[in-house]
Order: structure tokens, then sequence, then C-alpha cells
């Protein structure tokens, strides 16, 4: 990670149906520096976690991917990568918002209780440590209306009522990204700390479904393996792994 993005390419296409699967395709065959990022205007398939879609207005919002080396990660430690990125993305969206950004297990960005960022980190294994990892991002900014079955969505725009560079933004977010992604070596105990401090409900009580059961509990952490921890109300702790669980 000495020489995170130093190099770092931007390719830009009109129109892909997945930047992460164009961006890995691309790997395989290019010797892209770390930090390369596959820009579109269009992306006409994009996918979330668990197979979920992603709406997006061609030509007015962030669509991107971006390829990181994390060769002295260990893949049992592998979700330091989104939090990472996901605190890249809150940091550069508490610029424009001031208050109301949070990061929603595992890496959603929410305004308020509002999706304004989906992000889908693909990781690529070696022996006991990763060798590669695609990540998949997309910001509503200058989209203002949402046609799709998404309940919650929101864009910059709609928050703050101007229109934004896309150009400008994906600069300033690159530059996040490779800050927040030093850290993972550099500093974990801080990116732990700033996950928590700014995780979506994080000891605040909350309604959530899993097991086919509604319950209240209040979010206690997250641990190294991305597992949600609560406690209910009845004080039983409960661990949870992505889609287990659903907030209420």
């Amino acid at each position: 990670m000495k020489h995170i993005f130093s190099n770092s390419q931007i390719i830009r296409v009109q129109q892909t149906a997945s930047t992460n699967c164009h961006l890995l395709q691309l790997s395989e065959t290019e010797n892209l520096h770390e930090g390369a990022v596959l820009v579109t205007d269009n992306q006409t398939h994009g996918r979330g976690v668990a197979g979920n879609s992603w709406e997006s207005e061609p030509g007015a919002n962030l669509c991107f991917s971006v390829i990181l080396y994390p060769v002295s990660v260990k893949a049992s430690r592998q979700f330091f990568l989104s939090k990472a990125i996901a605190l890249a993305v809150y940091d550069f969206l508490s610029y424009f918002v001031p208050a109301g950004v949070s990061v929603k297990w595992p890496n959603d960005v929410y305004v308020d209780d509002r999706k304004i960022t989906g992000i889908l980190i693909e990781n690529f294994v070696g022996g006991d440590y990763l060798t590669k990892t695609i990540a998949g991002i997309g910001v509503n900014i200058n989209q203002e209306r949402f046609l799709g079955n998404a309940p919650n969505p929101v864009s910059l725009r709609q928050i703050t009522g101007k229109t934004y560079s896309l150009d400008s933004c994906l600069k300033a977010l690159h530059a996040h990204i490779a800050n927040r992604y030093r850290m993972i070596t550099k500093d974990e105990r801080q990116l732990n700390l700033d996950y928590l401090q700014h995780l979506y409900r994080f000891g605040k009580p909350g309604r959530y479904f899993a097991d086919g059961v509604i319950f209240d509990a209040t979010i206690t952490g997250v641990n190294h393996y991305g597992m949600f921890e609560l406690k209910t109300t009845n004080g039983k702790n409960r661990i949870y792994g992505f889609k287990e669980i659903k907030f209420l």
C-alpha cells in the first residue's frame, strides 16, 4: 500500500452492464495500477449485496469501481475493506451534508433514514491473504426522481438543491478512498472507532426482523468478520451475518 494511487488511472466508458464486472475483466488482461477507476455514465445492470439492483439515471450520478491490491490483509479480516470504503464515502458526503450522514451496516451510506450510496465489495483470495479487491460504488448525486422500487433513495441534489460536477465529485471521493484505505494497515484502531462512531443506529434502540421474529434491540458492535452484534431488550446478545437480519 506504500504507493497507493500514485499512478492511478481513470477509465471512462459511456455504458456498461456492471462497472465491477467490467473492471475485473480488464484487470485480467491489463496491468492496472492500484487505485485505477472505471467510471460510466450509464450502468445498465448495477448490482448490490446479495443480488440487489441499483437504480441510477444515466449521466446523473457517480457509478464507478476501483481496484485495490490489499495483499497484506488476511482474508479473515476482509471486512476492513468494507469499513474503509464506506467511511471514505461518509467523509466525502459529510463535506456537503454536515449532519445526518451515517454508514448502515454493512456498507450502505445513508442521510438520515434514506439511502444515498450503495457499495459492492468483491474480494479475491490467495492462500490466507487477499490478492485483489474490486469496490463498486454508486452515489446518488444529481438525480431528481427515482422510479424504481427501492423504498428510500435520496440524492445530494434533493438534499441541498444544488447541481454538482461528477468529475469533481469523483476526484474528491477517490482521494478519500486513498486516505481510508491506508488506515487499514496504518491505523486500524481509528478505522474501527470511526466505523462505530458513524454507524447507523449504533447504541440506539431500534426494531429488527430476523429468524421470523420482530424484536427490539440495540446495536453493540460489528466484529472483525463483519458480523452484526445486537443486545435485545431482554438482555440477550445476538450476532448476524449479511442478509440474516432486516432493519425495520
